[in-house]
């Protein structure tokens, strides 16, 4: 009787909200894992002392933008998502941090994700829709980037750019990223903002982002 009445209160234990640091966003309260992985370059650590906003610190830190935490002591950290995140019952994500017994982190295969908006304040700044084509390109030299998908393609894009020390990126027909240090040339014309119209999913059932079009480059700037 002792044991059903332990398990009973387990099954129905209430976690308390985590508490969620440096402007970061909750993506899926719980979303369904696989041995393949969810978040793009996932980067996996086991943490005597984990929690949702300890790992989240720790891959801010290291330059990630997503983070995610399962089966009570795994922080993931990852530069975007592979796909559309999978919804899971909350109450998959069961298990307590081994930071703080009080608060949920993940459960097996199932894990809680995180990321920072892509436009935070004062990070960086829309700079309009910029012709790009192959006689006259927008940037001098830019590195391009693709991604495994373009889910939510504008963050994965200012995070590879920032990683890499560049102040200046752009995103083009809802496939490409562009990083340039330098501002985009005189010579390539600003052009009307329906013409940067090519439609990138966002996490969930947020709906979708513009991410440039066909030799149209949607370019950010960053402001520190």
């Amino acid at each position: 009787m002792a044991f059903l009445l332990l398990f009973l209160a387990q099954a129905t234990r209430a976690f308390v909200p985590a508490s969620i640091p440096l402007n970061w966003t909750t993506l899926s309260a719980c979303a369904v894992d696989n041995p393949a992985r969810i978040l793009a370059d996932d980067v996996t650590t086991q943490v005597a002392n984990n929690t949702p906003a300890a790992c989240i610190t720790s891959c801010a830190a290291q330059g990630f933008g997503y983070a995610g935490v399962e089966f009570a002591d795994e922080c993931h950290c990852g530069t975007g998502l592979f796909s559309a995140l999978v919804s899971a019952p909350v109450t998959d994500c069961d298990m307590a941090c081994t930071g703080d017994a009080d608060v949920a982190c993940g459960g097996a295969w199932s894990i809680q994700v995180y990321s920072f908006p892509a436009l935070r304040p004062g990070s960086w700044a829309y700079e309009g829709c910029i012709a790009d084509t192959p006689t006259a390109p927008a940037f001098a030299g830019p590195t391009t980037n693709t991604f495994a998908s373009n889910l939510d393609f504008v963050n994965q894009c200012l995070q590879a750019c920032s990683r890499a020390g560049f102040p200046f990126a752009g995103v083009e027909g809802a496939s490409v990223c562009q990083c340039s240090s330098g501002a985009p040339d005189a010579a390539a014309p600003k052009v009307d903002e329906s013409e940067c119209s090519s439609l990138c999913p966002l996490p969930g059932d947020a709906g979708f982002e513009f991410c440039g079009g066909v030799e149209r480059l949607g370019v950010y700037r960053f402001t520190g």
